[in-house]
């Protein structure tokens, strides 16, 4: 006689079942999420060195200053408009927008952010500016509608929500430029 009994139903193992696609592009992400989060920090590049304290001389444009050190400064992220200069045309609101920047930092203590791109084309050094209360000045100017998103160096990854939001409700309340009509 066996051992097995003809009475006992034998048991199935379960069926594996194979991965769809969209089963490995979801660990694929997380792990790129995490390797993200967990090793490729640039903010944490970011160290006290790369922040100088200056005085603004004066204020070319809505995007560009000059340092009492002699250094000419473009903001990163924001793109306000021309104040026509060179023979150009001065584009609608860059007169207001180069007010706006001149009541807020012209002849003020500033401290800038210098990332990894220190210099555009023109020999600018490439910075975010912080005024005297701390106040992040490149994400105001466009929460006030003076001046659009410019992602083109890179946004860094602590700032760039807020600056996104920013010019997101000037746009939303018309403010500035973005109440004048498209043509």
């Amino acid at each position: 006689m066996t051992a097995r009994s003809s009475s006992t139903p034998r048991q199935k193992s379960p069926q594996r079942r194979s991965a769809t696609p969209a089963t490995y592009a979801f660990v694929i992400f997380v792990v790129l999420a995490m390797c993200r989060l967990l090793i490729f920090r640039p903010e944490l590049h970011v160290n006290a060195s790369t922040r100088q304290q200056v005085t603004v001389r004066n204020v070319i444009d809505g995007d560009t200053i000059d340092l009492t050190d002699g250094r000419r400064v473009r903001l990163l992220g924001i793109d306000a408009p021309e104040a026509g200069f060179f023979e150009k045309k001065a584009e609608p609101w860059s007169q207001e927008s180069t007010q706006w920047l001149r009541d807020r930092i012209e002849g003020q203590a500033v401290t800038l952010r210098i990332d990894e791109h220190e210099k555009d084309k023109y020999g600018r050094t490439l910075a975010w500016i912080y005024g005297s209360d701390n106040i992040l000045i490149n994400q105001q100017i466009l929460a006030e509608g003076y001046a659009k998103l410019l992602p083109d160096f890179g946004l860094p990854l602590e700032l760039e929500p807020a600056l996104r939001e920013a010019e997101s409700e000037a746009r939303v309340q018309r403010l500035g430029l973005w109440g004048l009509t498209q043509k």
